[in-house]
C-alpha cells in the first residue's frame, strides 16, 4: 500500500459501547454504524489514563505516562519531546489539527504543521491536582452539573465544534483540489471535537431523537459508600457524588442527554465522511477513537479518573482505503497500539522515543486479518486530580489487575464478570496471578520516586499559577492568509 491520507476523528469522553453497530439498544449512530460497516471495529480497545491530557500525551508520543511526565491535566507537555506527527513530516506527510488536543505549555503544534482552531481546554497550568490535600470535592466536576437543564438552543461546545467541522470541511475541500496534483503529498488532517464530554447539554432536535426510545439503567448498580475501595471512595468524593448522588430518574434523564450528544456528535462525524467520499479521496484510511470514555452512571460513577471499563475502555474504528471489512476484533489494544498503526501505514519504522522503547505496536496484522501471536496486554495509569495515590491497571487477556500504592490491589474476570462486580484479588488461590500480573505492571518501576517525581512537580506548577495572576496559559492564535482560500484564475 502506498503511503494513503489519514483522516482521524477524535471526541471527548465517549463511552467505548454507545455505538449501534456494536449492539447497543438505544443510541442512534447511523455514520458511526456506517463507518464500522465498512471496517474494523475494535472492542476492548483502552486508554492509557482515563483524562484527557495523559491520554492524548500518551497518544501523541507512543508512550506511557510513566515516562512521557503527562501525570495530570495541568502538565506540560514540552516542545522537546518528539510526537508520531514530527515523524509524519519526515515521511513527507501534510499534518494539519483541527479542534481540541489540550497541549499545555508555549507549544500548542508539536508536531502539526498547521492548526485550525484554538483548543476548547486550558493550555496553562491551571489544572494542576494538589494531592497534599488528600480527597477532596472539585465543583467544577461535580455530578450537579447534571442536574441542568439538558435542552439548550446554543452551548460553548456546540460552537467549538461547529467551528471544528467548518474548519476541517475547508481544509479538507482543499486538500481534495490539491489530489488532482500527481505529486500531491499524502495528508494527515485530525478533527477533534469537544462532545460528548459532560454536562451533556443538546438542541431540542437530538433530545427529541429519543422521545420514544426505552432509556436503558446502568448495569452495575452503585454500592453502599463505606463498602468502597479507598481508590473509589476518592473518585466520589472528588464528583460530589457521596454528598448528592442522582436519582434514578436523573440518572435516566442524563443518560439520555449523553445518548443525545453521541447522536450529535455522529452527524459531524457523518459530514466529514460525507465530504471525503464527494472528494473522491478514496486512498484516505479514516480512525475514529475518544481519548477515554465515561461512567454513565454505572457503580453509581459519572465522568472518568476510574479504571472501570466505563471510563477506561474507549471505541476505536479503522476503515482501511478501498475495503469493506465489517468485522469485530476483541484483541485486548490500546491507543499506543493505535500510534505505532498510524507510523506503520505511514511506512514510518518505529523507533526509541527520547531514549524509551516505544509503549505500543502496530494493529496492521489485526486490521488485515493475519495470524500470528498478539499479547492482549494494556496499561493504564492514573496520578491526576480526585487520587491521592499512585494508581495503575493491567488488562491482560480476560483479566484486569489494578494496583493503588499502599492499599488492596483488584483483580476481575472481565470473561465471567463483564460489570466488574466481584472483586477476585482477596481470594487465596488467585495470590500467585495476582503476584505476577503485579510484577509485570510494575516491571522496572520504582514507585517511590515516581510518587516524589509527580509530587514536587505538583507543587512547583502550582507554585507557578499562584504567582502568575492568572496568565499561566498559552492560547493558539489562529491566523489565516484569506487570499489562499479561493483560487482564481488569472484573467
Amino acid at each position: 500500500m502506498s503511503q494513503p491520507n489519514i483522516l482521524m476523528i477524535m471526541v471527548d469522553q465517549m463511552a467505548h459501547n454507545v455505538i449501534g453497530h456494536l449492539g447497543h439498544p438505544a443510541v442512534l449512530t447511523p455514520h458511526l454504524d456506517r463507518l464500522a460497516a465498512r471496517g474494523v471495529a475494535f472492542t476492548s480497545t483502552y486508554c492509557n489514563s482515563p483524562i484527557c491530557v495523559s491520554s492524548r500525551t500518551a497518544f501523541m508520543t507512543g508512550t506511557l505516562v510513566r515516562d512521557n511526565g503527562a501525570y495530570d491535566n495541568g502538565s506540560e507537555f514540552p516542545a522537546s519531546m518528539p510526537t508520531f506527527v514530527h515523524q509524519l513530516n519526515q515521511a513527507g506527510y501534510q499534518t494539519i489539527l483541527s479542534g481540541k488536543m489540550h497541549f499545555v505549555g508555549p507549544d500548542q503544534l508539536h508536531g502539526f504543521q498547521e492548526r485550525l482552531t484554538s483548543d476548547i481546554s486550558p493550555t496553562g497550568l491551571d489544572l494542576t491536582p494538589d494531592w497534599t490535600r488528600g480527597p477532596h470535592a472539585n465543583e467544577g466536576t461535580s455530578v450537579n452539573r447534571l442536574r441542568y437543564p439538558p435542552v439548550r438552543p446554543w452551548s460553548l461546545q456546540m460552537s467549538y465544534d461547529d467551528e471544528v467541522l467548518h474548519s476541517t470541511l475547508v481544509r479538507l475541500r482543499q486538500l481534495g483540489a490539491d489530489a488532482e496534483d500527481e505529486n500531491a503529498q499524502p495528508f494527515f488532517l485530525c478533527a477533534s471535537f469537544s462532545h460528548p464530554h459532560d454536562p451533556f447539554l443538546v438542541p431540542q432536535a437530538y433530545w427529541n431523537l429519543y422521545e420514544d426510545r426505552p432509556i436503558p439503567p446502568p448495569e452495575a448498580p452503585a454500592a453502599d459508600f463505606a463498602s468502597l475501595h479507598p481508590y473509589s471512595q476518592w473518585i466520589q468524593i472528588h464528583h460530589e457524588v457521596d454528598r448528592f448522588p442522582l436519582s434514578s430518574t436523573e440518572t435516566l434523564q442524563a443518560r439520555r442527554a449523553y445518548y443525545a450528544a453521541v447522536s450529535y456528535m455522529d452527524s459531524l462525524v457523518g459530514q466529514l465522511l460525507d465530504e471525503l467520499d464527494r472528494l473522491g479521496l478514496d486512498n484516505t484510511l479514516v480512525v475514529f477513537t475518544s481519548d477515554h470514555g465515561e461512567m454513565l452512571g454505572e457503580h453509581g460513577m459519572w465522568f472518568k479518573r476510574t479504571f472501570y471499563d466505563g471510563a477506561t475502555k474507549v471505541p476505536l474504528i479503522v476503515a482501511l482505503p478501498g475495503e469493506r471489512q465489517s468485522s469485530l476484533r476483541t484483541e485486548v489494544v490500546s491507543l499506543v497500539d493505535l500510534t505505532a498503526t498510524l507510523l506503520d501505514y505511514a511506512g514510518v519504522p518505529q523507533r526509541p522515543a527520547y531514549g524509551l522503547p516505544p509503549a505500543g505496536q502496530s494493529l496492521r496484522p489485526l486490521l488485515e486479518g493475519r495470524s500470528g501471536a498478539w499479547p492482549d496486554r494494556a496499561i493504564s495509569e492514573y496520578f491526576s486530580e480526585g487520587t491521592v495515590e499512585l494508581m495503575l491497571m493491567l488488562r491482560a487477556g480476560r483479566h484486569k489487575f489494578v494496583y493503588v500504592h499502599n492499599h488492596a490491589p483488584l483483580l476481575f474476570d472481565l470473561l465471567e464478570d463483564p460489570h466488574e462486580l466481584r472483586d477476585l484479588a482477596g481470594i487465596p488461590e488467585n495470590e500467585e496471578l495476582c503476584r505476577t500480573l503485579q510484577a509485570e505492571l510494575l516491571a522496572e518501576l520504582d514507585l517511590e520516586e515516581l510518587r516524589t517525581c509527580i509530587l514536587d512537580s505538583q507543587q512547583q506548577r502550582l507554585l507557578v499559577v499562584a504567582g502568575s495572576a492568572g496568565t499561566s496559559g498559552w492560547r493558539h492564535q489562529v491566523t489565516r492568509d484569506a487570499s489562499r482560500l479561493y483560487r482564481r484564475a488569472s484573467s
